[in-house]
Parts: C-alpha cells; sequence; structure tokens
C-alpha cells in the first residue's frame, strides 16, 4: 500500500453548504438532455459543456448506467454495509452525490483538480451526521488510508494517470473485505474511439495523447487487471454502443431522436453489444477472505 499523497487546498475549499438539497438523484435518471428540466440545467452548470454535445449526452448516459448498477447491486444485497465510501476522481462530485443519496453515512470524493473539488464542495458538501459528504485533493496513484471503505467508484480514472498499476492496488487495498466498487473506463474497442483515431490518422496528425490513454483499455482488459489483483467481477454494463461523435450530432436534430437514444442506452447495457460500448463498467468486489 502506498502513501497517501493530499494536496493541501484550504483556499479552494468554500464553507460547507449545510446540506442543503439541490435536487433529488435518488429520482430515476432517463437518457435524455433536456436542458427545460432543473437537473440537466444543474449538470451544465456543475460540468461546463459548452458546445460539446457528445459530452454532454454521454455524462448523462453514464450517470444513468451507475444508477442502474446501484439499484441493481442493492436489490440483490451486494453492497453489504453503508459506512464509507469514496469517489476516486470526483470532478463536480454528482457521483458522490448519488452514492450519498443511497445512504451511505460518510462519502468523500476526491479529484487532482483543485478547481473541481471546489466546485463539488460548494455545491454539495454536507457536514450532517450520518450524512457526511466531503471533497479533497488527492493523487489517486498515492492513496492510503487507516479506515478502509465499504464502496468505491473510480470513473473514467485509471487511463489517465502515470501509474494506472498504483491506482488498481490502492483501490483493491483500501476496500474492506467484501467490499464492492464500480470501475468505468473507455472502451479502446468501440465505434466512437475507433473513428475517432482513424480520422486522426487520415488527416495526418498521428493519435495524439488524450486519444492514445483512452485506447488503453478495450473492454477486456479493465476486468483482467483487477482479476490478477485478486477481485471478483460481479457484473457489468456499457454506455453507446451504436454512435460515435459526428452521428450522434446529426441524430439529435432529427425526428424520432428519443427512441434512438433509448434503444442505443438498453442495447449497450447488455452482451454482446456492451462490449462494443464507448465506455465500459464493472463492478469489482474484494473477496471476504
Amino acid at each position: 500500500m502506498i502513501e497517501i499523497s493530499r494536496v493541501s487546498n484550504e483556499a479552494a475549499r468554500p464553507p460547507a453548504n449545510g446540506g442543503q438539497p439541490v435536487f433529488a438523484t435518488r429520482q430515476r435518471l432517463d437518457v435524455i438532455c433536456d436542458d427545460s428540466t432543473p437537473l440537466q440545467q444543474r449538470l451544465n452548470d456543475l460540468y461546463a459543456y459548452g458546445a460539446d454535445l457528445p459530452g454532454k449526452i454521454y455524462h448523462r448516459w453514464r450517470f444513468a448506467t451507475f444508477q442502474r448498477i446501484m439499484d441493481d447491486l442493492i436489490r440483490k444485497g451486494a453492497i453489504r454495509n453503508f459506512g464509507r465510501a469514496l469517489d476516486i476522481g470526483c470532478n463536480a462530485g454528482f457521483y458522490s452525490k448519488m452514492i450519498s443519496d443511497y445512504g451511505f453515512a460518510e462519502v468523500l470524493g476526491i479529484d487532482i483538480i483543485g478547481a473541481y473539488v471546489a466546485k463539488a464542495n460548494q455545491a454539495f458538501r454536507c457536514e450532517e451526521t450520518g450524512k457526511r459528504l466531503t471533497f479533497e485533493v488527492a493523487d489517486a496513484t498515492a492513496l492510503d488510508d487507516p479506515t478502509p471503505y465499504d464502496f468505491i467508484v473510480c470513473s473514467e480514472v485509471i487511463e489517465h494517470t502515470s501509474h494506472p498499476e498504483a491506482v488498481v492496488d490502492s483501490i483493491m487495498s483500501l476496500l474492506v473485505p467484501g467490499g464492492v466498487g464500480v470501475i468505468s473506463l473507455p472502451n479502446g474497442v468501440s465505434l466512437g474511439y475507433l473513428t475517432r483515431c482513424l480520422g486522426s490518422l487520415l488527416r495526418g496528425r498521428g493519435i495524439y495523447p488524450d486519444l492514445r490513454e483512452h485506447m488503453r483499455y478495450p473492454f477486456y482488459k479493465g476486468p483482467k487487471v483487477f482479476r490478477r489483483r485478486g477481485a471478483q467481477i460481479l457484473s457489468s454494463s456499457g454506455v453507446n454502443c451504436l454512435f460515435n461523435d459526428p452521428l450522434l450530432r446529426v441524430l439529435q436534430r432529427m425526428p424520432g431522436v428519443v427512441a434512438l437514444n433509448k434503444l442505443n442506452f438498453q442495447l449497450s447495457r447488455n452482451w454482446p453489444l456492451k462490449a462494443l460500448a464507448q465506455f465500459y463498467f464493472f463492478v469489482i468486489r474484494r473477496p471476504a477472505s
């Protein structure tokens, strides 16, 4: 286990908001990015999508997928304790808020970027007894904690780090025996990333570093890495098996887009099409013994 590396960021940490509700994340999240709804308006504010329409849509789909994964885990009794939870790479904190709303007593979100942590604290920080939700600046490759966690989420973080194996080792060591984690990674063999790679090569730009990072983990590699660390893989799911960015932009202006989005969402969650999904989710458990 490696020593924790938390970056002091008191100046960027605003006062607690007293647990004031922003919106209820336990409502059933649909996959339609309707900017007239309070939820989507809040997400737009938190994540500043701007003109990045695909990014906004994929983000909404990932949140909805995570919610369904959590519902399934709770229904099956896979999450045994709702004590401490950790969100690695929390960004503006929406996953952390969702976890807290599922009933975890203490949720910590960490990110290496101070501006994200400040925004998350401003939006969601809560110090209520039995419902603590806080955010800190920390390096995902150098985590340690004397008290382990019952649940960990790590969404699109591992592929961007300089030492991904250190993040995997930290997740496994920070989970209590029997603890559960939800991991998501970009799928390097998906339509979205393969066409982006081909387009970049055809324009003579080569594969730029950010794209190369997104292609590091085909759908089978992430679970394999965790299995080598002793993890059990409980389930898997996917997001976006049918569209790439240009096609998505065109389709959003056409009639019937709502039905197409829902079809894409449903197909992406099931085998074999989840193996072609742009974002691959899988659930791990640290063995009890």
